[in-house]
């Protein structure tokens, strides 16, 4: 197929690292499907993106993290009036607010009690509780306080590296991802997959060393659970303004659900969550990709 596209990948987030994984799966399906691609590191080629974007159909972007994920990329294409899969720039930035996605949600779904604050605070929560960089992915700065010791210590870390740090309420329960994903004007939610860590949580080294993390998709999950979830989540899609695919996480207890959290870029790589889920549906990731394409043809 004679369509010119442009894999924009890797940045200079510390996410990096995935971005070069999830780049080198997405362009391996592009020239299989038959599609001319052209790759632009966004911390090195941008530069040459813009000399050369007149000649590019569309934008597939996978750099995940601050300026692939945040809309500054995204309203940077708006700018320039170039076509690219995904969310645009204000729900972008929206989403990738961990606090602004919360509040938009709040009202209607089940969230963990939360405060959010850019200085220390004494423990909001009894231990153990979580705290999570305000914007951040990938699980980075995320850590599970089990005393005031650990909490001190790494609320003052991470504030030093991300400025405002959520303090969450710990629910203990399992973990669920579930990846939505646009057909044409049909929104899907493939099958839900359960997270098995072997670690305490799915840090950002269980999220990526192979091995350290066992996936169930589909989960087994109570049946009306699973429903209420396909619903509630869909309609999160459409009021959120998402596009052609996305990814929410949240916790299951008691049979009920808590979501923790959504991701407009959502990784590509061989370990991923999305194309596990869209495997289990039926879809190959060359499918997908392809799905993701002529969604903006």
């Amino acid at each position: 197929m004679n369509y010119n596209i442009a894999l924009i990948y890797g940045g200079n987030s510390n996410e990096r690292d995935i971005s070069i994984l999830s780049a080198k799966n997405v362009e391996l399906a592009l020239n299989n499907l038959g599609y001319n691609v052209y790759k632009y590191d966004l911390k090195t080629d941008f530069d040459l993106f813009l000399k050369e974007y007149n000649n590019i159909d569309l934008v597939f972007n996978v750099v995940h993290g601050y300026e692939g994920e945040d809309g500054n990329l995204q309203k940077k294409l708006e700018e320039l009036n170039i076509k690219y899969i995904g969310s645009n720039s204000i729900v972008s930035e929206n989403t990738f607010d961990k606090l602004s996605f919360i509040k938009s949600i709040e009202n209607k779904f089940s969230i963990p009690k939360y405060v959010n604050s850019g200085k220390y605070i004494d423990p909001p929560f009894e231990f153990p509780l979580i705290i999570k960089p305000r914007k951040s992915g990938s699980s980075l700065g995320v850590h599970i306080c089990h005393d005031i010791n650990e909490y001190e210590y790494y609320l003052k870390k991470e504030i030093d590296i991300y400025g405002d740090m959520l303090i969450q309420e710990y629910i203990k329960g399992r973990e669920i991802s579930v990846s939505i994903i646009e057909k044409k004007n049909e929104i899907i939610v493939l099958p839900i997959l359960e997270i098995i860590p072997k670690k305490e949580f799915y840090d950002f080294e269980a999220k990526y060393t192979e091995g350290l993390t066992n996936f169930e998709v589909p989960a087994k999950i109570d049946k009306n659970l699973e429903e209420t979830i396909y619903i509630d989540f869909k309609n999160i899609f459409k009021m959120l303004g998402l596009k052609d695919f996305a990814r929410i996480d949240a916790i299951i207890k008691d049979n009920k659900y808590y979501i923790l959290e959504a991701n407009t870029v959502p990784g590509l790589t061989k370990l991923s969550d999305l194309p596990q889920s869209a495997y289990a549906y039926g879809l190959s990731f060359e499918e997908l990709i392809d799905i993701l394409i002529k969604n903006n043809i």
